[in-house]
């Protein structure tokens, strides 16, 4: 009888044993994974700095302008994180994970952040002026992004053939560029030679380094964000929209902050506007023509209407004077922060 007793007593400590184990195994687990995504996080912002910098020092060696690098080279390399996870993100689709949510996500708060908060934060610091020449152009490819975008999306599919498409529309944009940029050195070269650095081997180092960090860290960044989105009970949109959106916009709030500040305007914007177009057009339209992607209901109704609408509130600021002084800065403040206060209460 004391035996039986004995061993009920010991089974009874085993399974609380047991039971405190897994309480102290889930309470863990959450904070190392949300170590590991910071980390990665931190790894997507470092070799997007490496790729960033690297490039650009290689395109102005070769004679480009500082807008038209700001616009394709620096774009480029600072969306290069939402360019990798999109891909990555098809691929997971293709092998049976589907990614959609958190990859949609990713796309609208990257473009929420970098054509609303950051140009906010940088009208802020300093009025900004714009190029009358660039600012019709410039508005026109944004605006017509975000409607392709919106309209694309309203099937609730984002199809492969779509997804070319949108490819399609960035190719025009970047040989409108390309013209752009020429006709700028052959008229810097009749006022004066157009600067140039020498190209070093070092940056060509320093960009394929940046590169592989990218899709390494770009793959943890995935695996954890859906790992805790189902661990915290959020949605993997959310994820996508806020802390992904707000990581891989790093980049582009730092050189637009310092290019404010040391008045590089072309490069500041053009990085800015460059990158919401590469967004759409390239990161979300890559992974689309490899895996197509399936638009979530409230991505649908309310997130990709009111990226459209932002952007055509940014734009019309924007045109009207092209400039963007304080009291606008605080306005389109003032547009994400209810962005984000809807998102909270799940609207």
């Amino acid at each position: 009888m004391s035996c039986n007793k004995s061993n009920a007593s010991s089974t009874s400590k085993l399974l609380q044993l047991s039971l405190l184990g897994e309480i102290c195994f889930n309470n863990v687990m959450p904070s190392f994974d949300i170590m590991v995504f910071v980390s990665a996080l931190l790894l997507l912002w470092l070799g997007a700095n490496f790729v960033t910098s690297s490039a650009s020092r290689l395109a102005k060696s070769w004679g480009m302008s500082e807008g038209f690098v700001g616009m394709t080279i620096v774009a480029l390399g600072t969306s290069f994180p939402e360019i990798t996870l999109a891909i990555t993100g098809a691929f997971q689709k293709l092998a049976g994970q589907d990614t959609s949510d958190i990859v949609i996500g990713n796309t609208i708060g990257a473009s929420m952040n970098q054509l609303i908060l950051i140009v906010a934060i940088s009208g802020l610091l300093k009025a900004i002026t714009f190029k009358k020449k660039n600012v019709f152009f410039n508005a026109t490819f944004v605006i017509a992004a975000a409607a392709v975008f919106y309209t694309f999306s309203r099937d609730a599919v984002i199809s492969p053939i779509e997804g070319v498409s949108l490819l399609g529309f960035y190719a025009v944009y970047l040989l409108y560029l390309s013209r752009q940029n020429f006709l700028e050195q052959i008229a810097t070269k009749i006022k004066n030679k157009l600067p140039r650095k020498k190209m070093k081997f070092k940056d060509i180092l320093l960009l394929l380094f940046g590169l592989v960090v990218i899709v390494k860290s770009s793959q943890i960044v995935l695996d954890k964000g859906i790992d805790l989105a189902m661990q915290l009970g959020i949605s993997e949109t959310t994820v996508g929209i806020v802390l992904l959106g707000f990581g891989v916009s790093l980049p582009e709030l730092v050189i637009a902050i310092t290019a404010a500040m040391k008045g590089s305007r072309d490069l500041s914007i053009g990085n800015l506007v460059g990158g919401t177009v590469v967004n759409i057009c390239v990161a979300m339209a890559a992974g689309a023509s490899i895996s197509g992607w399936n638009v979530d209901r409230g991505l649908m109704q309310f997130d990709i209407p009111y990226l459209l609408f932002s952007v055509i509130i940014v734009v019309l600021f924007i045109a009207s004077r092209n400039k963007l002084d304080k009291k606008e800065s605080i306005l389109l403040l003032s547009l994400y922060l209810i962005y984000l206060s809807l998102k909270a209460i799940n609207l």
